[in-house]
């Protein structure tokens, strides 16, 4: 989950952390009476992107009357391909030097980056002057110590009293990012004024969904962004809900261009049957990712969702040998959304593999849908993605000939 700036910026003064004082603002009245508390302020557009500068989407006003001018002409914009719903209004902060601090997870620990340059985007850092940037691997089970920090500074050629201070910033962030169960903390830039104090001006963070749990205050608080801040529709959004409301395990659902809805169980066996879809001549049009639950409720959110996608024009629901979960309460879901979304199985392909207790009573459900393939016991993972392709094709072919 992916939160905005004023997320952020609450959280890093909740926990402390130097931050200029601001607040958003949905409409330009509010923009007013916030730059008239703050006085000069920098007005803005409330997106899951960097490079706002670069777009035109930070305004830096002196007066009430120019804040609002400001948020009218960010407000309803679309920056980077994300529509602007509100501004964020921050007082201006006395800027001398800027710095760059991230950290993020890599394929084997948490890396963080530094760069003696903030302000910019540390790609553009590293191309034309390498020497200013220095990653390194952070220990996900222990505190980054300020003295280490400290040195990792020193290699990116920060020298003078700021150091003392930026090296017990980074200890401190480290520690909340891992506290926070974030994915990615950025920092650009830290400022820093005449007289040596530290500012967090820009940040963006960005938190693991599967560990909501432990902070139910940010559970619904995400910007309506998923991955890459892609605009997430209300499809995802209501299932995200479900997942943050309902018992049972993880449930994720993600929405691709394609025309085959799958819910899929196995861990690498889901992966391995989203290959097989492509190298079948198939098209996904989701991504799903369920642990089982103890209802029918999480699995009817998810089939509610892929039923409802309006390019899908076929459905598999597979897994292997079901031993958390009855296959009758899987497939009692699957009935359920077929008959809400009154689903003819004999136009509309649909085809089941799903093995294991309570497998007789499923196979009687699905003969109240005329048109349902329940596969049999024997069905390779191949049978069953090979099916669906073929009949999913079919059923594309007499729609466009219809």
């Amino acid at each position: 989950m992916r939160l905005t700036e004023e997320k952020v910026k609450a959280w890093l003064r909740e926990n402390s952390f130097p931050v200029p004082e601001g607040s958003a603002a949905a409409n330009p009245s509010e923009a007013s009476v916030i730059a008239e508390r703050l006085g000069g302020v920098a007005v803005k557009a409330i997106v899951p992107t960097g490079r706002r500068g670069k777009a035109g989407a930070v305004h830096l006003v002196d007066t009430p009357e120019e804040a609002a001018e400001a948020a009218n002409t960010l407000i309803g914009q679309t920056i980077n391909g994300y529509p602007v719903k509100e501004v964020y209004v921050e007082a201006k902060f006395p800027i001398d030097a800027e710095y760059y601090l991230s950290f993020a997870f890599g394929a084997r620990a948490p890396k963080v980056v530094i760069s003696r340059h903030g302000g910019v985007e540390i790609e553009q850092t590293f191309g034309r002057d390498p020497d200013a940037v220095v990653t390194a691997d952070a220990d996900p089970l222990t505190d980054l110590r300020p003295w280490d920090a400290v040195s990792l500074w020193e290699r990116a050629g920060v020298e003078g009293p700021v150091l003392a201070r930026l090296g017990r910033l980074t200890s401190q962030l480290y520690k909340a990012f891992r506290d926070a169960d974030a994915i990615m903390i950025e920092c650009n830039p830290i400022a820093v004024d005449g007289n040596g104090h530290l500012g967090l001006v820009g940040a963006m963070m960005e938190i693991d969904d599967n560990a909501l749990f432990r902070h139910r205050d940010w559970a619904g608080e995400g910007s309506g962004f998923g991955a890459e801040g892609r605009i997430l529709n209300e499809r995802e959004l209501a299932v995200i809900r479900a997942n943050e409301t309902l018992p049972g395990g993880a449930l994720r659902y993600t929405e691709l261009d394609g025309n085959i809805g799958v819910l899929m169980g196995g861990g690498g066996a889901s992966l391995l049957q989203h290959d097989m879809v492509v190298d079948f001549g198939g098209k996904l049009a989701n991504h799903t990712d369920f642990s089982p639950a103890p209802s029918i409720d999480k699995p009817l959110a998810v089939l509610n969702a892929i039923l409802e996608n309006p390019n899908t024009k076929g459905l598999l629901l597979s897994f292997n040998y079901l031993q958390l979960l009855p296959c009758n309460v899987l497939v009692n879901a699957l009935c359920e959304a077929l008959r809400q979304h009154e689903i003819d199985a004999r136009t509309f392909p649909v085809v089941v593999r799903v093995f294991g207790p309570g497998e007789d009573e499923a196979r009687a459900m699905v003969e109240a849908f005329p048109g349902v393939r329940y596969l049999p016991p024997k069905a390779s993972l191949d049978d069953a993605v090979k099916l669906i392709v073929d009949l999913t094709n079919e059923a594309v072919s007499r729609e466009g000939a219809a």
